[in-house]
């Protein structure tokens, strides 16, 4: 009889948490409903003095604007000056006016004519036709220059003797060979260029838009959507505040008549102006009811999605939690998978490193003894004989040439850290000693460029070297010298190398696995070559944080080019990378 087990506590525990979970939503939910009515209550009651700080912060960028382009509108009717007077100072006696105008364009639509006045002030040259000559020496713009200076002025609002129209004068003092005064360059920008940019700033039906002096003359402005040239603003002590803090907004009336604005300002770099943009307090508030409603609509449209939310949310928990046991799961057998990996990938380096070592031995002494056999029986040997007995030493060598680069290969995840920057040039010097016997058979020429120093060890960095630099000499161009270049250029961060040759060239088809092991050429098994020189390269490259690549045109030659970086990483930066 088989007795009767007790009941599983599974689904017990499985109901409890169900049923804790999905009160913990319905909680949840009323408690962040509560939040947002909290939220919203709270928000209404802010809503004013954060419309309020936007339209600060608005009509502070609209400043901003303005007086960049009043600074270059400025800039281009100087610039208008500078010419006109340099082409006075290289030949006044020859200068025309409006010949002179005729090679700037700065000044077109925006200035009501240029003139010139001599040194008593009286209207010399113009570009309005039929001009009068009158005397202007009690003007501002003519009496400042008097004194010798070298700056541009910009004057009041001044009204035309002749044509009644109001300008801002914008002049420079012209000077004779001696420096005396020779006379003044003018401008005259047309006051009404600037309000009309102000009129078509959306400032609302009760904002001003105004360039005042810090003097408190207005030299143009937008009142309530009406143009305003010269007069005074009201309140000097505001004047006075503006152009001592320079940039920044503030809640004032007497702006302009005694509507309270909110004013954003900023005073220009080198006048004694400011640029003045100020929105009626009551127009911007008048948003805020639309505002109150939108959020009573908004929290109660919110309030009912909560709720749909809230029966949905309590569908998924279960199944939130299933799944989150799951991926669990899944990411214990992730881990178990990368040991197991790591394992088996241990287990090949070593076996290869182990390979390597304990086969040097015994090839070495198959090349000896059989060098040594062909040496003893030298005249007992026919020509036969001894070909057989070269065959076996070259043999014997090329697998000590394959043992020792497969070694070197095994090697590259055992370098050591760099800690240090190692000159590239140094690298390549000892490179070409290395190969100086493979390089003086083949004739070749190697020209090394300025190469940068880099994030490497002396060792990877000349084994790098020292396998393009081989591979560039076996695989020359018969019946021409062996011609190599190694250049390098740097943006500061990674240096790009480049190995250049004029050998036989790789086809294109040969270049997708030229660096993978044991890999050689199609044609070339004459060559004495293992299939494992680029490998190693490739892999030190990487191992220092680069890569690698070759570009190659069959029949005229390739060029290797890899990376490196030239800036030491730290030890833990290291570690990850070769993690990953």
């Amino acid at each position: 009889m088989i007795a009767p087990q007790p009941p599983s506590s599974l689904p017990n525990l499985s109901r409890a948490f169900s049923f804790d979970a999905g009160r913990s939503v319905i909680v949840f939910g009323l408690a962040v409903i509560a939040v947002l009515w909290g939220c919203i209550a709270w928000h209404i009651g802010r809503e004013r003095t954060r419309v309020l700080v936007d339209a600060a912060t608005g009509v502070s960028n609209l400043a901003q604007v303005l007086d960049a382009h009043l600074q270059r509108t400025i800039a281009g009717l100087d610039q208008t000056l500078l010419v006109l007077k340099a082409e006075y100072q290289r030949d006044p006696d020859k200068f025309s006016l409006n010949a002179a105008v005729g090679y700037v364009a700065a000044a077109r639509g925006i200035a009501l004519q240029i003139s010139l006045l001599d040194a008593r002030g009286m209207l010399k040259d113009s570009t309005t036709p039929g001009f009068a000559p009158v005397n202007l020496a009690d003007r501002e713009h003519f009496q400042v220059h008097l004194v010798p200076n070298s700056t541009l002025f910009i004057s009041k609002p001044v009204q035309g003797r002749t044509s009644g129209k109001w300008s801002i004068q914008l002049t420079r003092r012209l000077d004779r060979p001696d420096g005396g005064l020779a006379g003044v360059l003018v401008v005259s920008l047309d006051p009404s260029y600037l309000t009309e940019i102000y009129r078509s700033i959306d400032v609302g039906p009760n904002g001003a838009v105004a360039l005042v002096g810090r003097d408190g003359v207005i030299r143009a402005a937008i009142s309530s959507g009406k143009p305003q040239i010269g007069g005074r603003v009201a309140d000097q002590a505001l004047i006075e505040q503006i152009f001592d803090s320079r940039v920044g907004s503030i809640r004032a009336p007497g702006f302009l008549g005694e509507t309270v604005r909110l004013l954003g300002y900023r005073t220009l770099t080198e006048q004694p102006m400011a640029v003045v943009v100020g929105r009626s307090i009551d127009d911007v508030l008048a948003s805020h009811a639309d505002t109150l409603f939108d959020d009573i609509v908004s929290g109660m449209l919110l309030t009912v999605a909560m709720g749909a939310a809230l029966a949905l949310l309590y569908r998924l928990v279960h199944r939130q939690e299933l799944t989150t046991r799951a991926l669990a799961s899944k990411k214990a057998e992730l881990v178990a998978s990368r040991e197991r990996l790591k394992r088996y990938v241990a287990d090949l380096e070593r076996i290869a490193e182990v390979a390597a070592h304990d086969l040097q031995e015994p090839l070495r002494r198959v090349v000896a003894y059989t060098q040594l056999l062909a040496k003893h029986a030298e005249n007992a040997l026919d020509a036969e004989g001894r070909d057989y007995v070269a065959q076996v030493v070259a043999g014997a060598q090329r697998m000590r040439k394959l043992v020792s680069d497969l070694e070197a290969y095994v090697a590259v995840d055992h370098l050591p850290e760099v800690d240090a920057l190692t000159s590239a040039g140094g690298a390549v010097t000892a490179a070409t000693e290395r190969l100086a016997e493979p390089l003086r058979e083949k004739s070749a020429m190697v020209k090394v460029g300025r190469l940068p120093d880099v994030a490497a060890d002396d060792r990877s960095l000349t084994e790098i070297f020292t396998q393009l630099l081989d591979n560039a000499v076996r695989y020359s161009c018969p019946g021409r010298p062996a011609m190599i270049e190694v250049s390098a250029k740097d943006d500061g961060r990674v240096a790009t190398f480049a190995v250049r040759d004029n050998g036989i060239g790789i086809e294109e088809s040969a270049r997708i696995r030229l660096f993978e092991i044991f890999h050689r050429l199609r044609g070339l098994d004459g060559q004495d070559g293992t299939g494992i020189g680029l490998a190693t390269a490739r892999r030190i490259v990487e191992h220092l944080g680069g890569h690698i690549w070759v570009e190659s045109v069959p029949g005229e030659g390739s060029t290797f080019l890899f990376t490196l970086p030239m800036t030491v990483r730290c030890k833990q930066e290291g570690r990850d990378a070769q993690a990953a």
